[in-house]
């Protein structure tokens, strides 16, 4: 048998195509099964495309409501800061107002506790050690004691030819005590009796301790006795 050449083949099969409508026919059916038709395409595409409007339109209403949803998060967001803001605002206020009641209390409860003791002292010394007590007033008009003339004043206790000038006070910083040693120099110019000083409080500076001790100024406090 006579074999046929790739060439001489092909060109048989071009002319069975071109001559034989039945071959024609039949390499069409056989080539429509391995390959999709324009139409079928088409079709592909159209479907593709209405997807792809489809997923847009989905995108759009997605990104809408999130939109809202992150508007509406931060509206309630400062609703929130704003009322919080209003409460602490209140808050401090009433703080504010606490603090100033709480300070005036305790002025108060320190001018009550001074006088107490001032009145126990008057008191004691008085009935049992048969001493004068008193408040010493007079005018400074050289401004001694605060820079200015004005009125000062003094507890005083006097026993024999000793004149003890007295400072009760809930609480001794250093400028109580140097306020003290000024008024003992008006005393002394005034009377002319050099007084001795002593000091009465439950709470005292250590600045203040340290400064009445140079200055032989007694201290008398919750535990102790400084001399």
């Amino acid at each position: 048998m006579k074999s046929i050449s790739k060439d001489e083949l092909k060109e048989a099969i071009i002319e069975l195509i071109k001559e034989d409508e039945t071959f024609r026919l039949i390499i069409k059916g056989a080539l429509a099964d391995s390959f999709v038709t324009k139409e079928e395409l088409t079709s592909v595409l159209e479907e593709i495309k209405d997807l792809r409007i489809d997923f847009n339109k989905r995108m759009e209403s997605f990104e809408k409501r999130m939109e809202e949803m992150r508007a509406d998060f931060n509206k309630r967001m400062e609703e929130m800061r704003t009322d919080f803001n209003k409460r602490m605002e209140s808050f401090e206020k009433r703080m504010e107002a606490f603090d100033i009641k709480l300070s005036s209390l305790g002025a108060r409860w320190g001018l009550y506790s001074e006088e107490s003791i001032r009145n126990a002292f008057r008191g004691l010394l008085e009935e049992f050690f048969n001493a004068k007590v008193g408040r010493w007033e007079t005018y400074d008009e050289n401004g001694i004691v605060y820079g200015y003339p004005s009125m000062i004043e003094a507890d005083i206790v006097i026993k024999d030819n000793k004149h003890i000038l007295i400072e009760i006070k809930s609480h001794v910083r250093k400028s109580d005590v140097a306020e003290l040693l000024r008024i003992s120099e008006v005393y002394e110019k005034v009377e002319g009796v050099k007084p001795e000083l002593a000091i009465v409080t439950p709470f005292i500076d250590e600045n203040a301790l340290e400064f009445a001790r140079s200055k032989k100024v007694r201290i008398y406090t919750i535990d102790k006795l400084y001399r």
